[in-house]
């Protein structure tokens, strides 16, 4: 049976407008692969993916080409190499996500174990230290409690020959604003500015020659 002649004209307008209809998301496909090439470049695929960055070159380029021919079959095939392209950049960008992921966990572990390595070399420091201060206090409290023993002999002495008791001192913290002269001056002191020269003397190596004070000093008051 013969197939009637207006159905070969009607099968190529059909093709045609599959086409037209075709090829405007075909181009579509392959400016989307062109982009997600270029998010991977940013992301460095080049060096962190380079297998699969050129692989999705290579789907580009091919897509590229065949979109340019514009006949149903290269459309077709160009669909699915822009496809590939798109998938293969974006599968790039993880990899090298992960790759700078994986360099950035491995520089701060290296620089986890530099920083372990200081803090036991400076451990080991500390306690070399601590046992040095620690033996230089005992050393230390052994000649207070020598200092204590001669205090309190001395002590007995002055009290069997009427010697006069030394003098004692009281503490003074200095305030904003005090001077020597208004702190000789306060009646809980000396009363009198002019003494100011026996705290001088008293604090001379706190104060220095500019006999300047400084607030939170605590200064020694002879009385």
């Amino acid at each position: 049976m013969r197939r009637p002649r207006f159905l070969v004209p009607g099968v190529a307008m059909l093709v045609a407008l599959s086409l037209t209809a075709c090829g405007p998301r075909v181009s579509q496909r392959v400016e989307d692969a062109r982009v997600a090439l270029e998010a991977a470049r940013a992301a460095g695929a080049p060096m962190r993916a380079a297998e699969g960055f050129q692989a999705a070159e290579r789907a580009l380029k091919e897509s590229e080409t065949l979109l340019a021919a514009g006949d149903s079959a290269s459309l077709l095939e160009a669909d699915y190499r822009a496809a590939v392209a798109t998938a293969a950049a974006y599968s790039a960008v993880v990899t090298a996500k992960l790759s700078t992921d994986v360099e950035k966990a491995a520089a701060s572990a290296q620089a986890a174990r530099q920083e372990a390595e200081r803090a036991r070399a400076e451990t080991e420091r500390l306690q070399a230290q601590l046992r040095t201060v620690e033996e230089t206090a005992r050393a230390t409290q052994a000649r207070g409690e020598r200092v204590e023993n001669q205090m309190a002999e001395i002590r007995k002495q002055v009290a069997a020959s009427s010697i006069p008791i030394l003098p004692t001192y009281l503490r003074y913290v200095v305030k904003r604003g005090d001077t020597l002269q208004r702190i000789a001056a306060r009646p809980d002191i000396y009363g009198d500015a002019n003494q100011w020269p026996r705290l001088y003397e008293t604090n001379r190596d706190m104060i220095g020659r500019d006999r300047k004070l400084k607030v939170g000093q605590v200064l020694l008051v002879p009385k």
